[in-house]
């Protein structure tokens, strides 16, 4: 990732090549694969999903010439409607890019355990929330957390409903399946909105 940044402030030309030749590289391989699959573009499904764990590093303005490009296009092609699916998942702390990435409609998106579902919301109002249950807490069994957690996700997404809870990020090493079966439980006991 740092190549890529020091690609973008040095030489801007090129960096603008290699992006829309990434772009180029996963629209053919994607023709390809619905090609294989029996599809053409009017039969092919829709709906696509991006798992981009280093964009956080980028500035707004790096995003929007390197990153947002890609997605744009790609969402239009394979994702036109709006009820397809856009998907945008990554682990990391991605607050200073909702303003860009709202505006590429996203149905739904799981951002790092930093963000709130209050500040995604604020950017995205119709977007599926998957989350916010930070990784470590339930890879440390910390059950009250888990629990409070839930809580406060829950709490933040009553007007607007939309959440899907689930870890924001990774289910790392360690996780237990006791945390589940009470997260579960918490969900069926709290997670009733009146």
């Amino acid at each position: 990732m740092e190549n890529l940044i020091l690609l973008i402030l040095t030489n801007p030309d090129l960096a603008q090549r290699f992006r829309d030749a990434i772009l180029r590289t996963i629209l053919e391989i994607a023709r390809i694969l619905d090609e294989e699959a029996g599809y053409d573009p009017q039969t092919a499904p829709h709906g696509w999903g991006w798992a981009d764990d280093n964009c956080c590093l980028l500035r707004p303005e790096m995003y929007e010439f390197f990153g947002c490009p890609i997605l744009k296009t790609v969402f239009e092609r394979y994702a036109p409607n709006p009820n397809d699916r856009r998907f945008q998942h990554s682990d990391s702390d991605m607050a200073h890019l909702l303003p860009i990435l709202a505006q590429l409609n996203l149905t739904e998106a799981n951002f790092g355990p930093t963000l709130t579902v209050n500040e995604i919301r604020k950017h995205m109002p119709r977007t599926i929330i998957d989350g916010q249950l930070a990784p470590f807490t339930y890879s440390r069994n910390e059950e009250e957390n888990m629990v409070l957690e839930f809580l406060r996700d829950f709490e933040m997404a009553r007007e607007q409903r939309g959440l899907l809870f689930a870890t924001a990020g990774s289910i790392n090493n360690g996780s237990r399946l006791t945390g589940m079966r009470l997260l579960m439980a918490a969900i069926q006991h709290y997670g009733k909105y009146a």
